[in-house]
Formats: structure tokens, C-alpha cells, sequence
């Protein structure tokens, strides 16, 4: 039962995290005055995602000093509650902050007399081909806001889901994956909905913004987002996978791989906010148009990870196509009442060959099937080969998500 609830708990929390940050971040940038900009939100982002990690880093190493002096706890999962092995289709039934854990307790006595310092250089272990996923999140974190700018966050969320489609394009064409009947129907039907949504007379339904919105420049934009979303997790399964595969030794733990993932992509987003908008921040600042509800949608952004990795951990893909279609449904509704957008035939019909795309694609079709790699944020992403470790895995995944995942199966974690 405690499972159970927690399961549920997570979705709720999924949706509402979904719902509040599109809701949010549109509110932010259609309102009056000072517009931030979006290339130093995602600065900060990335800012408060390495704090958040180094700081749990930090605590995991003295709560486990403190738990191996107490007789070697356990003291690295998030959970105590032991999942059923059957419950998921794709196997992800362990969440934990230290992928070292669970080895014996010889392992944590050994590591007890570690420095602090020592712990970080252990863990620490920098890969510099993160880079190019860091690299890849960047830009699709700045497209997203551009997206979001331009168009309305109903819009925005089905169109979105088009990175469904592409990351099922790129495991074919690059992983030689194969797809099921099933599966190349619901990806027929997310392209059906995605164009029925773009179809409509967006500009005469949107919502009002006093800010300048070019509806294409956000479709080129979400569309843009969704390709480097497919890429990323096909770039992890290229290039990062085999060489974490290959490393001697125990993996770094998840927290410690994303920090890696958000000092890279803090030095690029850095450097990508003073190419382009240098002239902005000279004139006006770094934090122009800042305020308590943009750090707000920042700090959901930067949260938005440990919601995946908790729903990867207690919810199967049904629950969680649900939950997306709830979301969906709750932003049109609020996007209505609050910002005045109008929902027409075409975009309800386009919605509703998105629900059920979605729920095609993410059925479970039975443990000989081959499924595509969903994005996994460091999101990468039965016995299974390591071409199907992804079977499963939300296209919503994030950086930590991923981590979580890849680390698990590293270590020997997952069977």
C-alpha cells in the first residue's frame, strides 16, 4: 500500500509540476514590462541544478560516515519501499542516490576513512564528451523559451509531443531499432494531431500577450526543441553509454554525474547568453525582468528532474501517458479561464489523436518487443540487451532521470 500511494503521489505531483511550469513561464513571458531573457533563465537553471547536486553530494557523504559508524545503514535510497520486480515494463523499480550501495558492507567500511576530498575526486570523475549532451540540452532549453514566448501553453504541450516522434526517428536511423506495428501507428497518429493543432487559426484563438509573438518562430522552435530532445538520449546511447560500459571501476553516483552535466552546460549557457544577448546585459543587466514568480519557474525547471526520477521509479507508462494527458487537459482549461484562449474543433480533434498516440506508443506490448529510446535528461535515456536498457522511458525524461537509469544498469543494479 505504501507503494500504491506513493505511485499516485508522484503523478499528481508530475502534473502538477507540468501544468504550473508551461502556465508559469507562458504568464512570464506575455506579461507587461522588462521581459527577462531566456538565455540567462537557463543560466541559472543550470546554476541551481549544480548547487542542488553538490549540495546532496555533500550530505550523502556524511550521512553515510554517520550511518557506517552506526553499523553500515542503508542510506542511499530515496525509498525504503522494495517495488515489485513485475511491476514496470522497463525494469526502472530502483531510485537511488549512490549507485555503490548495496555492494556489501566491506565496500562502505572501506570507503568510511575517505576524505571529503577524496569522495569528491571519486566521484567527480569529469568526461568531457558530456559536453555534446550538455551541449544538445542547452539549446533546447533556450528553444523552449522562445517556443513558449510565441506561443499559447496549450499549443505549446501537444506540439511538444511531437519529441515522441522524433526520438523514435533517430533510434531507427542511428540505433537500428525496430519498431512495432503498434508503435509506428501511435507515431502516425501523433503526426495527424500535431498537424490538426497547427492548422487552426492559432492567431485568432491565442491568448492576449503585451509582449511580440510570431507563431511560426515558436513552432520552428518547439520543433527545433523536440529534435535536439530525440538526439540527446541517441547521442547517450552512441557515445556516453559504451565508454561509461567500458570504465573500470564503480560508476559515479547519479548526483555526481549531473554534476558534471550542469557545470558543462553552465559554462555553454553562459557563453550562449553573452553571444547573444550581450548587448542586453551590458545595458540592462544580467537578472533584467527578474522576480519572485521568475525564480519560481526557474527553480520548477530545475526541479522538474527529481519529479521524472521519482515517477520512473513507482509509475508505468500508462500512469504516466495519463498524467501527461492530464496535464494537457489542465493547461488548456486554466489557459481558458485565465488567459483567454479559445478551443476550437481542430485543436480538441488534434488533442485527441495526441492522447491516443500517446497511449499507443507507451502500452506495453510484452517483453519481446523492441521499443525506442525516450529521452533521458542526464534523463538516457525480462532480461534485456543493452540496445532495449531504454524500453519504456518517458520522451519526458530528464538529465537526473536519465543518470539514475544508466547508473543502475552500470553497476549491476538492474537486472
Amino acid at each position: 500500500m505504501p507503494c500504491l500511494d506513493a505511485k499516485y503521489f508522484v503523478l499528481v505531483l508530475l502534473v502538477v509540476q507540468n501544468t504550473c511550469l508551461v502556465l508559469l513561464m507562458r504568464y512570464s513571458r506575455t506579461r507587461p514590462g522588462t521581459m527577462y531573457l531566456g538565455s540567462t533563465a537557463v543560466c541559472c537553471d543550470e546554476a541551481m541544478k549544480l548547487i542542488t547536486c553538490l549540495g546532496i553530494i555533500t550530505y550523502t557523504y556524511y550521512l553515510k560516515n554517520r550511518n557506517n559508524d552506526d553499523g553500515g545503514a542503508e542510506y542511499s535510497q530515496l525509498n525504503n519501499c522494495d517495488a515489485d520486480d513485475n511491476k514496470l515494463d522497463d525494469g526502472f523499480d530502483e531510485f537511488e542516490f549512490d549507485d555503490e550501495v548495496g555492494d556489501g558492507q566491506d565496500t562502505n567500511t572501506a570507503q568510511s576513512n575517505e576524505t571529503f576530498r577524496e569522495y569528491l575526486r571519486d566521484q567527480l570523475q569529469f568526461d568531457f564528451r558530456m559536453g555534446g549532451l550538455a551541449l544538445l540540452y542547452t539549446v533546447q532549453k533556450n528553444m523552449l523559451y522562445v517556443a513558449i514566448s510565441n506561443l499559447d501553453a496549450a499549443v505549446f504541450q501537444v506540439t511538444y509531443q511531437a519529441k515522441i516522434l522524433t526520438t523514435a526517428l533517430f533510434s531507427v536511423i542511428l540505433l537500428k531499432r525496430k519498431l512495432s506495428r503498434q508503435k509506428i501507428g501511435g507515431l502516425m497518429l501523433l503526426t495527424m494531431g500535431v498537424a490538426l493543432v497547427q492548422l487552426d487559426k492559432v492567431e485568432d484563438n491565442a491568448s492576449k500577450s503585451y509582449q511580440e509573438q510570431n507563431r511560426w518562430a515558436g513552432v520552428f522552435a518547439v520543433l527545433g526543441a523536440c529534435c535536439t530532445s530525440g538526439f540527446g538520449g541517441v547521442y547517450f546511447e552512441l557515445v556516453l553509454k559504451p565508454h561509461q560500459a567500458d570504465s573500470a571501476g564503480p560508476p559515479p553516483s547519479v548526483w555526481a554525474k549531473n554534476v558534471q552535466l550542469s557545470t558543462f552546460a553552465l559554462i555553454i549557457a553562459l557563453t550562449t547568453a553573452f553571444i547573444k544577448d550581450h548587448q542586453a546585459i551590458l545595458s540592462d543587466g544580467f537578472f533584467q525582468g527578474y522576480s519572485p514568480l521568475v525564480i519560481l519557474v526557474i527553480a520548477l525547471e530545475a526541479g522538474g528532474g527529481l519529479v521524472v526520477a521519482a515517477v520512473i521509479k513507482y509509475a508505468d507508462n500508462i500512469l504516466k501517458s495519463f498524467a501527461t494527458a492530464v496535464s494537457i487537459v489542465t493547461s488548456t482549461i486554466v489557459s481558458m479561464w485565465v488567459f483567454g484562449f479559445i478551443v476550437s474543433k481542430l485543436f480538441i480533434q488534434g488533442s485527441l489523436l495526441v492522447f491516443i498516440a500517446i497511449g499507443l506508443y507507451s502500452k506495453n506490448e510484452g517483453a519481446n518487443n523492441i521499443s525506442t529510446t525516450a529521452r533521458t535528461d542526464v534523463e538516457a535515456p525480462s532480461p534485456r540487451s543493452d540496445t532495449d536498457t531504454c524500453k519504456g522511458l518517458p520522451a519526458q525524461t530528464s538529465e537526473i532521470a536519465m543518470m539514475s537509469v544508466n547508473s543502475r544498469r552500470t553497476s549491476g543494479a538492474l537486472p
